[in-house]
């Protein structure tokens, strides 16, 4: 399930046709940026999406925070 969420702002995010069809990944890992972010919305602690997809923790934080930042500015914009 892919999330709403624009990746194209975030400096670690990717698109590259020729890896996973040009969803939005993680830097140099197959890891599609959703995916992290959807992980820790089911509950899923930073450390142990980091473990599960062999990604720096640094890397699944600003994902995170992105996504949040996306997320509060996309509300801001409906109220």
């Amino acid at each position: 399930m892919a999330t709403d969420i624009d990746w194209s702002g975030c400096p670690i995010v990717q698109r590259n046709p020729k890896k996973l069809g040009g969803v939005p990944t993680v830097r140099a890992w197959r890891v599609p940026a959703d995916t992290v972010d959807e992980n820790h919305d089911y509950g899923l602690p930073d450390d142990d999406i980091a473990y599960q997809y062999s990604l720096p923790i640094e890397d699944v934080r600003t994902i995170l925070v992105y996504a949040e930042r996306t997320r509060q500015s996309s509300d801001a914009r409906l109220s």
